[in-house]
Order: structure tokens, then sequence, then C-alpha cells
């Protein structure tokens, strides 16, 4: 689809080498994101904020893991999760930079709010998830074992 402003088309072929330079680019800046959140979840405690909606629970105690490799595996996890999280701006980009030639100028002026309002209703979702529902949740998951003794959590916070 040819824009207002270039009426010129692009022929498929190349249409797929500008795909895959976009693809390669981004999964570049993945490898690099993820790369750096290994790095920085070794060198920062980052853990430490991530365990606070649990930590009223251990009663004075760390986290436990049942396997040797547990600790590699929430490294692993995280570490993608995070490196996913620093690499999307560049996702992102590589993707409007491949979508944008083939839209109207009135649909190019639409983006920027909606991708500030998207930022700000996942910022705020992941807010609230976090501050307000995952402890009502570990609050009520705790408290459902609490009436029989049968079982216990490997936590103790009784």
């Amino acid at each position: 689809m040819a824009t207002e402003s270039n009426s010129a088309e692009m022929p498929f072929l190349e249409h797929l080498e500008e795909l895959r330079w976009r693809i390669l680019w981004s999964l570049l800046a993945l490898v690099l994101g993820v790369v750096g959140a290994f790095i920085a979840l070794q060198k920062f405690d980052i853990f430490m904020f991530l365990e606070r909606p649990i930590l009223p629970y251990l009663g004075g105690n760390k986290l436990k893991y049942t396997h040797p490799g547990d600790p590699l595996s929430v490294l692993i996890t995280a570490s993608f999760s995070i490196g996913i999280v620093f690499a999307l701006p560049v996702i992102l980009y590589q993707a409007w930079a491949f979508l944008a030639p083939a839209l109207y100028k009135h649909e190019k002026r639409l983006v920027l709010p909606v991708i500030f309002g998207a930022i700000g209703l996942f910022v705020s979702g992941v807010a609230l998830s976090f501050y307000v529902v995952l402890p009502l949740a570990i609050s009520w998951l705790m408290g459902l074992a609490a009436n029989t003794d049968a079982l216990e959590p490997l936590s103790t916070y009784r």
C-alpha cells in the first residue's frame, strides 16, 4: 500500500529483506537485553525487591528452593522477563519502522497517543498487581491451609 507522500512501492523481495533485517535487529536487542538483565540480577539485589510481597509470611527466614538447579532457573527466567522489557523499545521501533510506510498520515497521528496510553495503563496494571493484588492473593492462599494440620508450607508463617 502506498502512502500519501510516497507513491513508489517496494517489490515483494525487498519487503522480505527489510523484514529480515528488522527481525535480526530485534533479536540482537533481545539478546543484549537478556544478557544485561542477567548481569544486573547478579550485581544488584533485585530479588530483594521482588520478594517483598512474600516477606511477611517467611517469619524471618529466606526463600527456599527444593532442587539444586532452581536458583539458575529463577535467574534465567527473571533475565528473560527483564530482558524483554529492556529490548521492547527497540523491538517496537523496528516494528514501527517496518509498518509506518504503509500507513496514511491520519493513521500515523493516532500511534503516539495510543503508545503513551498503553504504557501508562501497563505500568498502572503492574503497580496495582504488585502492590495490591499480589499481597492480597498471597495472604488468602497462605490462609487456605491454616485450618488444617495436614498441610504445612515450606515457609513458616504461623
